[in-house]
């Protein structure tokens, strides 16, 4: 996508803001915001990036004061200092250290030969002239940007900083370029070295690359240079777990692996598999603003898909010739949990994927029947809330994974289709719609059956929400009616008798 002309506007007048600053110190504006203005593509980086040849503290401070804004030292070893702006397109200015004697040496040390740009602030006039101010100290860097190629600039990138193998992979994914055989083989070669690299840079780059359209294809060529079993210790395990009884030829990886690739493609293509709800799915997964940054709920998704059944090789049991895996899902989500935490991934994060790994059967089994009714299905959307459209995607994501296989049933999956398109209809209506008068309330019924506040009051009332949308009570005569036809049950669930007046 090309950058809007607002956009340069905005990131134009802040750089002639620092450029004022400079006077006595010999500035540079270097890497991603260079390379993307260079594109002339939609700047995906929040940051502006400088780099000083002295007293980059000093920089650091009169930036601070003029923007008016917040300064924290990222690194104290490299001299590397953060400015953060109020501003909707550069979040942050990052001031650093030459890290050499001159730009020429800075630039040579850093990752890609796409990321080896430079330009000196002082050269600053407008937009259309900067470019032919740009240094490229490798020669190669014109070149690859053109050519649309990532290439580390030394085979001992990946040693001074291992995270870098993820960001190869990252701007893959973001830019739309590709990796070097040299830089492929050099992460073949360095992948181990990725476990020195701190879990939230991993986490972040990692949900970086599922937030893209394409990032199965990506994932798939982490699997071949080994970085992704490097980085998730399960995946062996996954692929050490016995391909006899598996039906895809390798085995609980490869179905894992195809699960995701299935509900990227059902993102990719929501208008051809939900033809009357898609503008609502759109707008769903649009909707990423409950999670973390660089965190998208179509990468939650993703990642719950190729996590989906992890637990498989512990729960495994061969009864009569078949194999079983009874508890996976439960045992799975807890698993889940456990990785995401590793990551220092947020509270909502972990509660989103464990909740659909938990869940990701419950779908298949409500398919099964032949019609799905009302009642099934509002009790279905009542436990799994908000995550329905995706706990919905992630099951037909799991049938997908079968096509090509002998054991591919053209019919079932056709059923499984239909019934997810039907309740994301019928869920979607709901949703849209009105919510009907209340005819009761918690008060009422605690005033009408002598109870105590507690989560059955709520759960009564679930019971009357449900009957009015099934259209079987419309008033507060029936709804209480109702309500002690369900008390019983909901005393001896709750242990409550103890509680009454």
């Amino acid at each position: 996508m090309r950058i809007e002309a607002a956009t340069i506007t905005k990131i134009v007048d802040i750089i002639k803001k620092i450029s004022c600053l400079s006077e006595n110190f010999e500035v540079y504006a270097v890497g991603g915001i260079l390379r993307d203005l260079f594109l002339n593509r939609e700047c995906k980086c929040n940051d502006i990036d400088l780099a000083v040849s002295k007293n980059a503290l000093e920089y650091s401070k009169k930036i601070a004061d003029t923007f008016k804004s917040k300064l924290i030292t990222l690194s104290d070893t490299s001299k590397t200092y953060r400015v953060i702006l109020k501003n909707d397109v550069i979040k942050n200015i990052d001031i650093s250290l030459f890290n050499g004697k001159v730009i020429e040496q800075d630039l040579r040390n850093r990752d890609f030969t796409i990321n080896a740009i430079a330009f000196n602030l002082k050269d600053f006039k407008d937009f259309k002239s900067f470019k032919r101010q740009i240094i490229f100290p490798e020669s190669n860097t014109l070149k690859d940007l053109k050519s649309k190629i990532i290439n580390i600039i030394s085979v001992k990138s990946f040693e001074i900083d291992p995270l870098r193998m993820l960001r190869a992979f990252r701007f893959a994914a973001e830019l739309n370029f590709r990796i070097s055989q040299k830089t492929f083989k050099q992460i073949k070669y360095d992948a181990k070295l990725i476990y020195k690299v701190v879990p939230e840079r991993i986490r972040d780059e990692f949900f970086r690359i599922l937030s893209v359209k394409n990032s199965a294809n990506l994932i798939k060529e982490m699997d071949k240079c080994k970085l992704i079993s490097e980085i998730f210790h399960e995946i062996k395990g996954m692929k050490k777990a016995t391909k006899r009884h598996y039906y895809h030829p390798g085995g609980l990886f490869q179905h894992s692996f195809k699960t995701m690739e299935s509900a990227e493609k059902i993102l990719n293509n929501l208008k051809k598999y939900f033809p009357e709800n898609y503008t609502d799915l759109y707008k769903h997964f649009d909707d990423n603003g409950v999670f973390s940054k660089n965190v998208t709920r179509g990468g939650l998704l993703k990642f719950a898909a190729f996590f989906h059944d992890n637990a498989k090789p512990e729960t495994s049991k061969l009864i009569n010739g078949k194999l079983h895996f009874f508890g996976h899902e439960k045992l799975g989500a807890e698993k889940i949990k456990k990785i995401m935490f590793s990551l220092k991934s947020s509270k909502k994060d972990i509660e989103t994927v464990s909740f659909l790994i938990r869940h990701h059967m419950r779908p298949s089994t409500l398919a099964k029947n032949s019609m799905i009714t009302k009642k099934a299905a509002l009790r279905f959307f009542r436990d799994i809330g908000d995550n329905t459209p995706d706990s919905l995607i992630l099951s037909m994501s799991d049938w997908h994974s079968y096509r090509g296989l002998r054991t591919f049933s053209p019919i079932m999956l056709k059923l499984q289709e239909k019934s997810a398109r039907e309740l994301i209809k019928y869920y979607y209506e709901l949703k849209n719609a009105k919510p009907p008068l209340r005819i009761v309330d918690g008060n009422i019924i605690m005033k009408k059956f002598n109870l105590k506040p507690g989560p059955w009051v709520g759960e009564l009332l679930g019971f009357v929400f449900d009957a009015q949308q099934e259209g079987k009570i419309s008033n507060s005569y029936e709804a209480l009616k109702l309500v002690s036809l369900k008390l019983p049950r909901i005393r001896k669930k709750y242990k409550i008798s103890a509680l009454n007046n």
